[in-house]
Parts: C-alpha cells; sequence; structure tokens
C-alpha cells in the first residue's frame, strides 16, 4: 500500500487517526476495511491492490493503538458508540457519505458498532471470519466454560492472557514468539496453545519460536513487528479490556433493541478451518438479528483467510457488491 495515500485526521474526540485513502471512479462505491487484533491497515493491502485499480474508493484505517494512529490505554476509551462516531469522523474528512464496510477479527466489532450508532453511512456489509456482533450489554466471559463443553474445547482461553496485567510486557519482550503464536504455521495447533488455558502464556514466555505461514513473507513479519513494537501491546489489548469494561457494557446496554437489527444487505464469508471464530456463532447472531437479504459463504482458510486466500475471497466480494443495487 503506498504511504503517499496515507493521510491524517483528528476526531471529535481528539483521537488522531492515520488511514489508507484512494478515492473512487465516476459510478463507483467506496469500500471501507476494518482490521482487528494484531494487525494495522496493511492487513488488507491485497484487498486494496485488486480494488484499487478497479476504480472503488479506498478507506482502511489504523484502528486505536496501532500504527500512526494514537494508543490510548484506558479501556473505556474503546466503548462501541465513541469507535462508531471516529470512523464517521474519517468518512466527513473525505466527504464521503456513504460506504460498503467489511471487517475483520476486532474490525467486525468496529463494523457491528456502526451498525448500531451511524447506519446511515453503511450502504452494505460484509464480514469475514468473524460475523456481526450486536451489543448487549453482556459480559461473555463467564459463559467460556459453557462453550468450551458445547465446542469440546477452551476456545477462548487465550482472552484470559490478553487480559492479565503483565500480557503487554511479557508479549513485547518475546514479540517474535507471539507473532508465531498468532500467525501458526499450523493453523491447528491454535488447540494446543491459543484454546489450552495457560497455553497462550506457556507459548510467549518459552519464547517459542516457528516457521512463518506460507501466506507471510519475512518483509511482512517485519512490517507487523515494526507496528506492534512501535506503540506497544498496551493499547491493542484493550480491545479485549474493554469487553469486560462494566462502564462499555453499560453503554451497550443503553441500545435500543431495534439498532441491534441491521436492514442493509450482509456478506458473511466463514473461514471454515478458524479454530477460534466459529461460524457456528456468527450464523446464531445473523439469524437473530440480521433483517436484510444475506449471502453466506464459505472459504476453507483459517482465521488469516483474508491474506491467504486474498484472490478468492476478492472474487466473492466483487461478485457480491456488482449485484448490489447501491445508490451512488
Amino acid at each position: 500500500m503506498d504511504e503517499s495515500n496515507y493521510k491524517q485526521t483528528k476526531t471529535k474526540r481528539g483521537f488522531n487517526y492515520t488511514y489508507y485513502y484512494s478515492p473512487p471512479a465516476a459510478g463507483k462505491p467506496v469500500l471501507f476495511f476494518s482490521h482487528g487484533f494484531p494487525s494495522a491497515s496493511f492487513l488488507w493491502r491485497k484487498q486494496v491492490a485488486f480494488f484499487q485499480p478497479l476504480g472503488y474508493g479506498i478507506i482502511v484505517p489504523d484502528h486505536l493503538g496501532y500504527r500512526g494512529t494514537d494508543k490510548p490505554t484506558d479501556p473505556k476509551l474503546y466503548v462501541g458508540h465513541g469507535l462508531a462516531a471516529d470512523m464517521a469522523d474519517i468518512l466527513d474528512a473525505e466527504d464521503v457519505s456513504q460506504v460498503v464496510a467489511i471487517g475483520h477479527d476486532w474490525g467486525s466489532y468496529v463494523l457491528s458498532r456502526m451498525l448500531h450508532y451511524v447506519p446511515q453511512r453503511i450502504s452494505a456489509c460484509a464480514f469475514f471470519a468473524l460475523g456481526y456482533m450486536p451489543a448487549e450489554g453482556v459480559n461473555t466471559l463467564p459463559l467460556h466454560g459453557q462453550i468450551a463443553q458445547m465446542v469440546g474445547y477452551d476456545v477462548f482461553a487465550y482472552q484470559r492472557f490478553f487480559l492479565a496485567p503483565d500480557a503487554a510486557v511479557l508479549i513485547e519482550k518475546n514479540i517474535d514468539s507471539f507473532i508465531n503464536l498468532l500467525y501458526p504455521e499450523k493453523p491447528e495447533s491454535w488447540k494446543d496453545t491459543l484454546c489450552v488455558d495457560g497455553g497462550a502464556r506457556a507459548w510467549v514466555e518459552g519464547n517459542k519460536i516457528t516457521a512463518l505461514p506460507s501466506y507471510m513473507t519475512a518483509e511482512d513479519k517485519e512490517n507487523l513487528r515494526s507496528v506492534l513494537l512501535s506503540g506497544g501491546l498496551a493499547a491493542p489489548l484493550c480491545w479485549y479490556k474493554a469487553k469486560v469494561d462494566e462502564a462499555n457494557l453499560a453503554e451497550d446496554a443503553k441500545l435500543p433493541p431495534a439498532a441491534r437489527d441491521v436492514t442493509q444487505p450482509f456478506l458473511y464469508v466463514a473461514f471454515t478451518k478458524d479454530i477460534v471464530a466459529l461460524p457456528a456463532f456468527s450464523d446464531a447472531n445473523t439469524s437473530k438479528y440480521v433483517k436484510g437479504p444475506v449471502t453466506k459463504k464459505e472459504v476453507a482458510a483459517d482465521h488469516w483467510g483474508v491474506s491467504s486466500h486474498a484472490a478468492e475471497l476478492n472474487e466473492i466480494l466483487v461478485n457480491w457488491i456488482g449485484g448490489l443495487a447501491l445508490k451512488l
């Protein structure tokens, strides 16, 4: 992604955001790509390389905690309505009224909150791996035991490590091991690392190192390493801490029930080899909350299918967008 296309704006909440921007050609919509943890706007480099030459407008923010964007370490600042407002401010900075929004991982959380709080800015929405995440004002941490019994393994065990007070320092100390943990050479290894109580901590503390996955070059890894170390992990880990923050949960609970319903055209692409973002979780929320037209596709990828199966995803996305009757 060309560095000359990156811009910066200050949101009404007072945060400086960096974001990638390329204007649309006549008759083309603007695509808004939302990344998750631990990543940055460059997660979408293969999508940008595909869609930008076709004339689509592109906006790809670096979310709070990443790259040139501010890095607050108070979880209360990661509240959903605030993040949605920040994204609307970025759209305003480019005089973009509506976007086709695409989310992955925690980027799906941001997209979900945009659908709650600024739905008029989204003409259609697509979720990769992790689907729609409604604001219900409930701490799901106590439910992890029930989920483990249902699924057969402790899907979210790693989150207990991410919430620990010493997690940021430990990860920064052994950053290469952490990257190998989150971007595994063998995707199925997550069942023995992320999805075992204490498994993620043991991996990072042991500074275990493996080969990179096939979709990650040495340059990709160095880019990610630089981004994570330049700002530290305290801010990125706030995305997990905000999830259990009582003030944020109380804010979510205030959302009117009708605001949780999605009426926009909706695409969900399940990654069938994902050990954590299981399609069944997303299917349940889609069935309950999505009232508009739904398209579901499956890709035989692990959690990082955005990178490993980019060509397949790009074709799914461009064909879906082409079938939408968007008002431009």
